[in-house]
């Protein structure tokens, strides 16, 4: 079963984003910041992050530069997530999955499948 880290302040998105997950069959964890997701990423590596990019404590861009940087990480796929346009994020992080909130939730399982999938090979 893959795993699926959702990392978002806002408690009604973060809720709805994992009950969806774990009815499509995915293990699901979740974290209302950055911070909270490294300590959960220790606890049990996901296959993939799902992450919003404005939140405090650490953001998006921070959790990214942090699991980039751990060896261990490396296998783990990062897809963002904003309300903010992320064309301009498609530029900075080339081959990195980006989702332009509110979006359609087909879009997102779709783009789910394709992070883990480009995982896989």
């Amino acid at each position: 079963m893959e795993t699926v880290l959702v990392v978002d302040d806002e408690q009604g998105i973060l809720e709805a984003l994992a009950d969806l997950l774990r009815e499509e069959g995915y293990r699901v964890l979740t974290a209302s910041h950055g911070r909270e997701a490294l300590e959960r990423m220790a606890e049990l590596q996901p296959d993939l992050v799902l992450t919003d990019w404005m939140m405090p404590i650490l953001d998006g861009p921070a959790l990214i530069e942090r699991i980039r940087a751990e060896p261990t990480y490396r296998h783990v796929s990062v897809m963002g997530m904003s309300a903010v346009d992320v064309s301009a994020l498609r530029h900075l992080y080339p081959g990195m999955l980006f989702l332009q909130k509110p979006f359609d939730i087909h879009a997102l399982l779709k783009h789910v499948r394709k992070a883990l999938d480009g995982k896989r090979g």
